[in-house]
């Protein structure tokens, strides 16, 4: 492999390692949620209509 070859997989190999370093640092963070929202979707996990308390 030339040494044009060389720099060409390096960088691009590079590049790669650098944007999984940065998406584990600064990954996505879970969505902030209002807590009506979260206490909404507690009643739903715990109420069904599959489910009767008779």
């Amino acid at each position: 492999m030339t040494l044009i070859g060389w720099f060409f997989w390096g960088s691009i190999f590079a590049i790669l390692m650098i944007g999984f370093l940065f998406q584990k640092v600064f990954g996505t963070k879970p969505p902030i949620r209002p807590t009506n929202e979260l206490a909404e979707e507690e009643v739903k996990s715990h109420t069904s209509q599959y489910v009767h308390n008779d």
